[in-house]
């Protein structure tokens, strides 16, 4: 008897430290590669469920601790901004290896996960540059004015490359990204630089209502300088192999399109060199990259 009184106590004590825990829950660390002390290190949380939906209204909390060595804890502040993703903030000590012990809590749910990041000082040497080999791969579009648009056609300049489309309801996202060329475009003429080696593309994730006619009425908007910038749709095929080639993860649901906020830099040879992650991008960098 005292024997099965133990092994009921046992199940009851497995049951309770089970209760909260959940698999249902999915959490995704995304983080700069570089940082500049002294100024506030912002890294994204993605929470979705198990069929990849996105969670919002999530209790998301982490800590920063350096790896193998002890430098304190570093308190990280979280800010959900929709679309199942978390911004958070934090103040970091030094270079080296990090682990981010995050903790996620929603509908009686629970998930705790350790990630690990590795971070540098930023310099101009290394700010968003990328480390794995990437090169535009060949792709037939058509622009704002219907005409066709091929990597051809992008070789030989500096190309800035992002992917938005006309009808975005997120306010962190398109109008942002869309936003950083209108700037790069004010900063580019206010200093006199030449561009007849630059342009600045957006590529379309919803062709199906992104008509060239569509996209210029959204320039038009815009107050673009169409001189070295265009606004490409065409075949979903077309687009998907970009997209999947360079990492831009996007899905249609409804009407709205959820995507990664990313911008990219490609050198006169169609290379990837640099890769900004998240919508909110210094303008000074973008442009002493561009200007490189």
């Amino acid at each position: 008897m005292k024997r099965f009184s133990v092994f009921i106590m046992s199940l009851i004590i497995i049951f309770i430290a089970g209760c909260g825990a959940s698999n249902n829950l999915t959490v995704k660390l995304t983080t700069p590669k570089t940082f500049t002390p002294g100024k506030i290190f912002a890294m994204q949380f993605t929470v979705v469920d198990n069929k990849g939906n996105p969670i919002e209204g999530a209790e998301v909390s982490a800590n920063l601790n350096m790896k193998n060595m002890d430098h304190g804890t570093a308190p990280v502040a979280v800010e959900e901004i929709g679309d199942g993703k978390y911004i958070g903030t934090a103040n970091l000590a030094m270079n080296g290896d990090w682990v981010a012990s995050i903790k996620v809590e929603h509908d009686g749910e629970m998930v705790e996960e350790e990630k690990q990041f590795t971070v540098e000082a930023k310099t101009l040497a290394n700010a968003h540059k990328v480390t794995q080999e990437v090169n535009l791969p060949e792709f037939k579009l058509i622009d704002e004015n219907g005409n066709s648009v091929t990597k051809q056609d992008l070789i030989g300049k500096t190309v800035v490359m992002t992917f938005t489309y006309v009808n975005c309801v997120d306010p962190n996202a398109c109008p942002i990204l869309l936003g950083n060329f209108s700037n790069m475009q004010q900063d580019l003429k206010s200093k006199g630089n030449n561009t007849d080696n630059l342009l600045l593309v957006s590529v379309s994730l919803d062709p199906e209502n992104d008509t060239p006619e569509a996209m210029k009425e959204h320039a038009k908007k815009m107050n673009f300088d169409m001189s070295y910038l265009k606004m490409l749709t065409g075949d979903m095929n077309e687009i998907q192999n970009l997209a999947d080639t360079l990492g831009e993860h996007f899905e249609k649901k409804n009407s709205e399109v959820l995507h990664d906020n990313k911008t990219y830099i490609f050198n006169e040879d169609g290379k990837l060199t640099h890769e900004f992650t998240g919508s909110i991008i210094d303008r000074n960098e973008l442009y002493q990259i561009v200007q490189e």
